[in-house]
């Protein structure tokens, strides 16, 4: 896929999964370079407490691949050198308000974690008790306790990305409760043809705001077992890690975008963003295209070659620490230099001239600034011009 081929995997973002489990995910060759890279960052079980994931329902096992599968010459997900977040929030055992608040209580965590992208492949209508299930009318984005939380978590500055839902044969064939939610990505699902999914939930909500936002492919998707053998599924489940996982990719090759930023973006590229519908949104996310209305001058291409030496980084990282330094590369090394540092909501925090020097390591000052706890950017360009290299860090 072009993003691939541009040089962009999801490499320093940092993408929680909210699921029902992840049986195997532990063990999975084709997983194995997230657990050896230590790119696992954090584990949370909000349905039974503590820590533990690699159990219960495999659903969230085949989500996690699409994103972070990799295996040369059988599986590749769309974001295979991302950081990942797993938090079980749904109990397939029973159907109740408990999941919504679990799914807020993990979002919490999420932003607390420094999290970029939030994939969720769950959605809620019916309850085991009736007189709880959400009616149409309460599908407004402001009503359901997950919708708000989605909503919350989409002003603290992440991108949420959530399955439209399966109804679109049934006769409820709306969306479904965060699938509402105002300023997330509402996944809808398509065939190998571009053809919309019979199954895939419809729009709009109910106060009239454009559902689904975006599709992808989410008919006969290949995704791991828990075995770790690639089977064929369906459903906005899996069409929803897919394109959270090339939203990754699209926030690292621009990543001095805020979240609601990156979802313009995608929609302005999107196959039928000059004539969207609530059967499709803005219609199939198209990464180059997208890429190259923000870059119009400078279109999207191949990488030939991998940059020389270690990126930029900052570090301690993440750190709860007001001292904190910067590894230069080879390639910013003795030349004068601009340091900006962004939250991420886009907002400058702070900058800082650095002076010629052959140093591979430099304070970062802020002069006085006291960073608050949450996910920042860092960018640094030669003060005579070129590319600028940016370094996400945490602070806690």
């Amino acid at each position: 896929m072009a993003m691939h081929d541009a040089g962009y995997r999801g490499e320093g973002m940092q993408i929680a999964i909210f699921d029902a489990g992840f049986p195997g995910a532990n063990q999975i060759t084709a997983l194995q370079n997230i657990q050896t890279q230590s790119r696992v960052a954090s584990t949370r079980n909000f349905v039974d407490g503590g820590r533990s994931v690699y159990l219960r329902n495999g659903h969230g096992t085949a989500c996690l691949s699409l994103i972070g599968g990799e295996l040369p010459g059988y599986y590749v997900g769309t974001a295979p050198r991302a950081t990942f977040h797993l938090c079980i929030t749904e109990d397939v055992d029973s159907e109740s308000p408990m999941e919504e608040a679990n799914w807020l209580a993990a979002a919490e965590y999420a932003d607390s974690a420094g999290v970029d992208v939030i994939s969720s492949s769950l959605g809620y209508n019916t309850f085991d008790d009736a007189a709880l299930s959400h009616t149409y009318a309460q599908l407004n984005g402001r009503t359901a306790i997950a919708s708000l939380a989605a909503l919350g978590a989409a002003r603290a500055g992440m991108v949420v990305v959530n399955s439209a839902g399966n109804d679109g044969n049934n006769s409820w064939h709306y969306i479904g409760v965060p699938a509402d939610a105002d300023s997330i990505i509402t996944v809808g699902a398509v065939d190998s043809l571009r053809n919309h999914a019979g199954f895939s939930s419809y729009g709009p909500t109910a106060d009239g705001r454009l559902k689904p936002t975006l599709a992808s492919m989410g008919v006969a998707s290949a995704v791991l077992a828990p075995s770790g053998v690639a089977v064929r599924g369906n459903g906005t489940s899996y069409a929803c890690p897919e394109l959270a996982g090339l939203v990754a990719g699209f926030w690292q090759a621009n990543p001095t975008l805020t979240a609601q930023q990156v979802i313009a973006a995608l929609e302005a590229g999107a196959s039928q963003a000059q004539n969207p519908d609530n059967t499709l949104g803005y219609g199939i996310v198209d990464f180059k295209a997208a890429y190259n209305l923000l870059h119009p001058g400078a279109p999207l291409a191949a990488k030939t070659a991998a940059p020389a030496g270690e990126p930029l980084a900052v570090f301690p990282n993440p750190s709860h620490l007001d001292e904190l330094m910067l590894a230069l590369p080879a390639s910013l090394r003795g030349q004068a230099l601009r340091v900006r540092v962004r939250d991420s909501k886009g907002a400058l925090i702070g900058e800082q001239l650095l002076p010629a020097s052959p140093a591979a390591t430099v304070p970062l000052r802020l002069p006085g600034r006291a960073l608050a706890p949450g996910t920042y950017l860092c960018a640094v360009q030669p003060l005579a011009g070129g590319p600028a290299q940016t370094a996400r860090f945490i602070r806690q």
